[in-house]
């Protein structure tokens, strides 16, 4: 179903400068968006946002995710090295989530601290407040993952062999 606009939203744009060949109705839902998050909708400044992520942009932040992952994993796997190959190679998916993880947190711990653990939010004309950023909640959820995954990792190192125990390795960014 094609969407046309009508005189009226044709004119209105206009005024703001658009030439005929630019209108779309793509393009009046975004100033519409846009007029919205000048008003402090969250959801409008979140859709804006995300607008901006590309295809290109989303590839290239996904190949920089997957080294910082593989980064991380070969630092496990070498703190890891007490382990027997065949332990390792059964476990290879639990560090990797471990290594996707503390990745993950690293990042959004970047972003809390950057942007604050609290968003204002508007529900309605002169509903406003604060809430907990979803980012946040994200956080914590892994964060309590990460620490099981942990603990099972930790379980996998043999204490007798004097390899210690995963609270003992450097997981920072060497």
């Amino acid at each position: 179903m094609k969407i046309e606009l009508t005189e009226n939203q044709k004119n209105q744009l206009r005024q703001l400068g658009f030439k005929d060949e630019e209108m779309t109705p793509e393009l009046l839902v975004n100033i519409k968006l846009y007029e919205q998050a000048l008003h402090g909708n969250v959801s409008a400044i979140n859709s804006i946002r995300n607008s901006f992520n590309t295809d290109d942009k989303v590839e290239e932040s996904v190949e920089d995710l997957s080294k910082e992952v593989e980064a991380e994993e070969k630092k496990l796997i070498k703190q890891l090295s007490g382990l027997s190959k065949e332990k390792l190679s059964i476990n290879k998916e639990l560090i990797h989530n471990v290594a996707f993880q503390s990745v993950q947190l690293r990042h959004l711990s970047n972003y809390i601290a950057i942007h604050g653990v609290k968003e204002k939010y508007k529900n309605g004309n002169n509903q406003w407040g604060y809430k907990d950023r979803t980012e946040v909640k994200t956080y914590n959820n892994m964060m309590k993952s990460y620490q099981s995954c942990m603990k099972q990792l930790n379980e996998l190192v043999d204490y007798d062999s004097g390899s210690g125990s995963l609270d003992d390795f450097d997981l920072s960014d060497d």
